[in-house]
């Protein structure tokens, strides 16, 4: 199975998209996010979902614009699951985003009806990625082993599910917490880490808005989970390095490059010195600015 990359999910922005809702799908194909989750699970009525995963192939492909990713939401009961990712699974699909995530073990279940499915469509084994959400108190748990499974390319928080699960606000500090241990759980396993240090259902403050973004990306996330076209332009530009950030980053490279040509010893740039942590953040920073 191919080895997953950090690089392969450069997901800012994840625009939630109900896949039966060709409304909302027109209006998320003309927003400028990275990725659009189209979602058979919370978004749509239990009536409704076999009209759902009808019609999740075909939204998804005329979704998949430029760069853009398309993600699809499955269902948590296992007899759902199943049928939401043989509707699913396609080459305009780039991740199963898998709500309510338990284990490791679950995680590879899914992985088995994945790969059988994309060897019945002529897909790579591997084509698929996986995004778990943590919603509940064992997955929090298994945070490692759930970031550890094969397919998974990014991880993220449900704040809602967790909250009701963990018995507090989804503001409150226990379910931010978490996240930091995501950020770890991500970092240790080269996956994406989602989510904000906030509420995704503000979208009509927006520098409120803004003002969680540029926290969750101080403190270490790299993207987050939209429910609304206007949080997407402030998530790409809140999660993007800020032009003070490349100019400085690269100050930092070519100091350590013209300290190397020269043999020298030890590095300063501005009264600081350069060590090879702060060389790498610099490099990352730099590495982001291309994607």
């Amino acid at each position: 199975m191919a080895t997953n990359h950090v690089d392969d999910a450069f997901w800012r922005s994840l625009l939630f998209v109900p896949a039966n809702n060709a409304r909302y799908a027109e209006k998320a194909r003309s927003s400028r996010a990275d990725a659009i989750i189209l979602d058979l699970e919370d978004a749509v009525l239990e009536a409704q979902k076999a009209e759902a995963r009808s019609a999740v192939q075909g939204v998804a492909a005329s979704l998949c614009i430029g760069s853009r990713d398309v993600l699809v939401r499955i269902n948590r009961p296992l007899s759902l699951a199943v049928r939401d990712i043989e509707a699913a699974v396609c080459e305009h699909v780039k991740a199963i985003v898998v709500a309510k995530s338990a284990s490791a073990e679950h995680l590879s279940f899914l992985s088995e009806v994945i790969e059988e499915r994309e060897a019945l469509l002529g897909l790579s084994a591997g084509y698929t990625k996986l995004l778990p959400l943590i919603e509940t108190a064992n997955a929090v748990a298994r945070l490692d082993e759930i970031a550890s499974s094969p397919r998974v390319i990014a991880i993220a928080c449900g704040d809602e599910d967790l909250a009701a699960d963990l018995g507090c606000d989804p503001r409150s500090e226990t379910v931010v917490a978490v996240k930091y241990r995501l950020i770890l759980a991500a970092a240790l396993r080269g996956v994406r880490p989602l989510g904000l240090l906030g509420s995704i259902a503000e979208f009509r403050d927006t520098e409120k808005y803004r003002s969680f973004v540029n926290r969750s990306n101080d403190a270490g996330l790299r993207g987050t989970l939209c429910i609304h076209p206007n949080q997407v332009d402030v998530a790409n530009r809140g999660f993007a390095p800020s032009k003070e950030q490349l100019e400085w980053a690269a100050q930092v490279v070519k100091a350590a490059e013209t300290a190397r040509e020269s043999g020298a010893g030890a590095l300063g740039l501005d009264g600081e010195m350069i060590d090879a942590p702060v060389l790498r953040r610099a490099e990352n920073i730099l590495k982001a600015g291309e994607l």
